[in-house]
């Protein structure tokens, strides 16, 4: 079968002749700033070598022109509170610091030959630490003489852009509003599935092995006085956004990190620490770990915090999982997210390729949902449980295909392990057995060896590599209509507040 493609490309020509106008009057501008050339120089080599070899981080997003700066979508969704100039000052700031730890990764990752092929031309020994140095060097001379253009901040705030995660060109050849009908009917099918899952109690829930409690192996009982006594000192900033200290952060971390209650039927259940193993990712489940970052969302317009958990399996697999998902490598997020005065207002879930998203809402802080133009509303199978933030969270997940299937108080298991809390970013740069470093996520942010035959059957849904395992900040969360999981204002967007 032939695919006529004249139309799109015909169509869309216009489109594509402006972004490239747009793009050659930004470089324009941007080279008028005349910078330090050294700094220019030296941050274009590194750059051609973290593209060369394949080493990008992708956890953050470049800001065209500006090679010092990085941004998120959280950032990006700020532009417009940038009302005087120490809020711009600490969103520059913020930015610069996002690249300055992406690069780190890129550079603990590069291959011992491209430090080697940097050294000579930048004509001098150029070791991992002193090229680190040198970013943070350049970075500042950069970001020093550009703040002392007058059009600064207007060039800036054209340029800070987030991309998104679905293709409008794959959504026309796979003619989209067609096959969204048979997939907007899977996916209502399989959320009346997960619905009826949730009323099932705890004790009546089938196991398939053996039922085992991963409990935090350090906790801190939960205090709403110590968190709102934390987010309060971590919000004494201009865009009045909480950003614990790193003590606090662990102190958050260990009062929210979830029990999870995991029926382990094959070795694809035992969740472990993720390693590299004979070139592949592998799991190791002598160690179990659950790997945390902080993110941030909008409430009624306002920055909240949020604590994520995520934690992997070897495999997604077993009579549960359907045929099409199965694949090495399996994992589940779960997000908590903190309300201006110290307590959980939601809880959301997914599974770390971005699919079977759901939101679990405070019952007394969250109220009714807001339908969304294309049906798919955020689905929310159950309410945060009433014990909920007093006792820790309980995670009852089945086996295979690992899903989260109750969050009730009466769970027991037939034996215990404890895990570690590690530190996300450990994934993006994970040390191999010859000393090196390289990250588990390829340069797109997508789980390298993760991938699954779906792409084959939901192309038309527009997700590049649908199914794969994927790296903070590149989760798409629906198939029908689009949706990422970190959009700063996912939840004033989905829920009416109370």
């Amino acid at each position: 079968m032939r695919v006529n493609l004249r139309l799109p490309i015909f169509f869309f020509l216009p489109l594509f002749l402006w972004i490239g106008c747009a793009t050659i009057s930004m470089n324009r501008q941007v080279a008028e700033l005349q910078r330090p050339l050294e700094a220019v120089h030296f941050f274009e080599l590194l750059d051609r070598s973290v593209a060369e070899t394949g080493v990008r981080d992708a956890s953050v997003f470049a800001v065209s022109g500006f090679p010092y700066l990085r941004t998120n979508r959280f950032l990006t969704g700020l532009k417009d509170d940038l009302t005087n100039s120490s809020r711009k000052a600490q969103w520059v700031r913020w930015m610069q610091q996002l690249d300055l730890e992406a690069r780190q990764k890129e550079i603990n990752n590069l291959p011992a030959a491209a430090l080697q092929d940097l050294a000579r031309l930048l004509g001098e020994p150029s070791g991992r630490q002193m090229l680190q140095q040198r970013a943070a060097i350049y970075s500042e001379k950069l970001l020093t003489h550009d703040q002392g253009q007058s059009h600064f901040y207007d060039l800036l705030l054209e340029s800070v852009t987030d991309p998104s995660e679905y293709s409008t060109a794959m959504r026309i050849l796979g003619i989209y509003p067609l096959t969204l009908i048979p997939v907007t009917i899977v996916t209502h099918r399989v959320q009346n599935k997960f619905r009826k899952r949730q009323l099932v109690a705890a004790d009546q829930i089938e196991i398939l092995g053996e039922l085992t409690a991963y409990k935090p192996s350090h906790v801190t009982d939960y205090s709403d006085r110590i968190v709102r006594l934390i987010l309060d000192r971590s919000r004494q900033n201009p865009l009045c956004v909480p950003r614990p200290s790193a003590a606090d952060r662990q102190t958050l971390l260990t009062m929210f990190a979830p029990v999870i209650y995991q029926d382990v039927a094959a070795d694809y259940d035992e969740i472990g620490k993720v390693v590299w193993q004979d070139d592949k990712v592998s799991i190791n489940p002598a160690k179990p770990t659950v790997y945390c970052y902080l993110s941030h969302a909008r409430l009624k317009g306002m920055p909240v915090l949020q604590l994520n958990y995520v934690f992997w399996y070897s495999a997604r697999n077993g009579r549960e999982s359907p045929w099409i998902e199965k694949g090495p490598l399996d994992g589940l997020t779960v997000r908590v997210s903190i309300d201006f005065d110290g307590a959980p207002f939601m809880i959301d879930v997914m599974n770390n390729c971005g699919c079977y998203h759901f939101f679990v809402p405070h019952v007394k802080k969250i109220g009714k949902m807001i339908p969304t133009p294309d049906g798919m509303d955020a689905f929310v199978p159950r309410r945060l449980p009433e014990f909920y933030p007093q006792k820790r969270l309980k995670l009852r997940i089945i086996s295979g295909w690992h899903q989260v299937v109750n969050m009730d108080d009466t769970m027991t298991a037939a034996r215990f392990l404890p895990y570690q809390l590690a530190d996300y970013k450990q994934l993006e740069m994970l040390p191999r057995n010859d000393q090196s470093f390289e990250s588990i996520f390829n340069s797109a942010g997508i789980g390298k060896g993760t991938e699954r035959i779906e792409p084959l059957i939901f192309f038309p849904m527009g997700i590049v590599d649908v199914g794969s395992m994927r790296q903070r900040g590149h989760h798409a969360t629906k198939l029908v209509g689009r949706e990422h999981f970190d959009e700063p204002d996912l939840f004033d967007r989905n829920f009416e507040v109370e």
